[in-house]
């Protein structure tokens, strides 16, 4: 077991990212900070006076689990939102999951998002790219006809991209 050399938590010798405070941990101890093996006495770097918070903290990756599932017919939905958005700059539709945090307007509106299926953090821009450029290639009904019959939910597109939609809980 090792500690984040950020808040102190304890994370996972494979983890990339401290699941407390959500930052890319480091792949070696940092200079000046108590090794990896022993929680830290304090944060590093040193805590700043606090201010007060007014916007939505970023978003806190966390383990994929069934239950995160995000509903089909909800999928629907936020994607005729984003398709209605989509009418009106073209491209929209390959970058719309890897902008504001893995969500979509759509999915924004419907409390969903898109995620890395392995790491939890928000998709990027080229699984953005892939998760929806896939499906191009193929019938829309049968990458979701996929989905229905994925155990997670994932369509062909989520597959090649590596990405799942999650409830944003």
């Amino acid at each position: 077991m090792r500690y984040c050399p950020f808040c102190g938590a304890e994370v996972d010798e494979d983890s990339l990212y401290c699941l407390n405070c959500g930052k890319k941990l480091p792949e070696k101890p940092i200079k000046g900070v108590t090794a990896w093996e022993t929680p830290p006495t304090e944060p590093y770097p040193p805590a700043e006076p606090a201010q007060p918070v007014t916007y939505r903290p970023l978003y806190q990756p966390r383990p994929y689990h069934p239950g995160m599932k995000a509903p089909m017919g909800e999928r629907c939905i936020a994607l005729i939102i984003d398709d209605v958005i989509n009418y009106f700059c073209c491209f929209y539709n390959f970058i719309k999951d890897g902008i504001r945090e893995g969500q979509s307007i759509g999915k924004g509106l419907m409390g969903m998002r898109v995620v890395d299926f392995q790491t939890g953090m928000p998709a990027t821009i080229g699984q953005s790219f892939i998760r929806n450029c896939c499906p191009g290639c193929l019938d829309g009904c049968c990458c979701y006809l996929v989905a229905l019959m994925d155990q997670d939910g994932r369509r062909i597109g989520d597959q090649a991209a590596g990405t799942v939609v999650i409830l944003d809980q």
